[in-house]
């Protein structure tokens, strides 16, 4: 069981929209998929469940924040809560907006975890423990976990727990500025983790739970969403896609080295998506992914485009993998 996060600290970036898709064509391989919905706006859940489905999964408890919600109230542990299947073999964890009410607690839990008490470590491995045992009954190989545009107390629990992460990116300035915010942070939260397992592993601790090992992977960034003119990016935005290569090795690379954590020999770039217009409104209006649309939803030329884009969330989905397998 392998768990890969999608992060970006700049919002905008079609980072849901891009978990989406390559989980999907995973699924279509055969491969089983659960989707972890880590954002508190829940946009992954939108996409992946009908209006009434999210009614029904808020009525019986289903979300994400109810697998926390014993240990946020102080009654108890995590609840392993049950997924909602979506396709065969792929299934949603969905998300809910009182997840932000787990950074209440995840502070206090984060400096009780360097001191090397329990409780700490129960509150700091709470979405480790919650993702995996949630994987762990429908028999999912991965975990694509969405999380939100923030450096908060639940990313850093949710990115500690993960084995790699890829970087959703817009070519502009905004993005390439956020670059060394996620090195830095995911950085400090390793050498912090590290401190405070490696107390835990001298007073001997018995947690009667694995702790996660925290040395997430920087897997690549993949680029996306920007305008296209015969075939190429719109010269307006060239320049910055040639300064991300860079900035993503100083940014994001470089400070995890330090760290101790290793990156794959293909730094970098994963690959990248043009801008498929209407299609993106489309599928999740439709609740599928891209290459999912029938040619009664997108006809003529976009059916084609539509059906041709799974190639090449196969391809990056793929990748992703393959750089994983690399560094574990």
């Amino acid at each position: 069981m392998q768990t890969i996060a999608f992060y970006n600290h700049k919002g905008g970036v079609g980072k849901t929209t891009l978990l989406f898709n390559l989980g999907i064509a995973l699924q279509s391989q055969g491969k089983k998929v659960l989707f972890v919905d880590g954002d508190a706006q829940a946009n992954l859940t939108s996409i992946a469940l009908r209006d009434e489905q999210i009614e029904e999964v808020y009525d019986s408890e289903q979300t994400i924040y109810h697998g926390l919600a014993p240990l946020v109230e102080g009654s108890g542990d995590i609840e392993i809560v049950r997924p909602i299947e979506i396709r065969d073999n792929a299934w949603v964890l969905p998300g809910h907006i009182n997840l932000s009410v787990f950074e209440e607690i995840a502070p206090e839990g984060w400096t009780s975890a360097l001191a090397g008490n329990p409780r700490g470590f129960r509150v700091s491995t709470a979405v480790h423990r919650l993702t995996r045992g949630v994987a762990a009954q429908v028999g999912a190989e991965y975990i694509l976990l969405d999380l939100g545009p923030n450096v908060g107390a639940f990313n850093r629990a949710a990115l500690l727990a993960a084995d790699g992460f890829v970087i959703p990116m817009s070519p502009d300035l905004f993005s390439l500025t956020a670059l060394p915010s996620v090195g830095e942070s995911v950085s400090r939260w390793v050498d912090e983790w590290r401190i405070a397992t490696n107390s835990a592993s001298r007073r001997g601790l018995k947690l009667g739970f694995d702790l996660p090992v925290g040395s997430p992977v920087p897997l690549g960034y993949i680029s996306q969403q920007f305008a296209v003119y015969r075939e190429q990016p719109a010269k307006a935005y060239k320049r910055w896609v040639n300064q991300i290569p860079a900035q993503y090795v100083a940014g994001v690379v470089e400070p995890l080295a330090e760290a101790g954590v290793r990156h794959p020999e293909r730094e970098g770039k994963i690959g990248e998506v043009r801008n498929l217009s209407s299609l993106i409104p489309m599928a999740q209006r439709n609740r599928s992914a891209v290459f999912e649309l029938t040619g009664t939803l997108a006809r003529g030329a976009q059916f084609t485009r539509a059906r041709d884009t799974y190639n090449l969330f196969a391809d990056l989905a793929g990748e992703v993998l393959n750089r994983l397998d690399e560094t574990l």
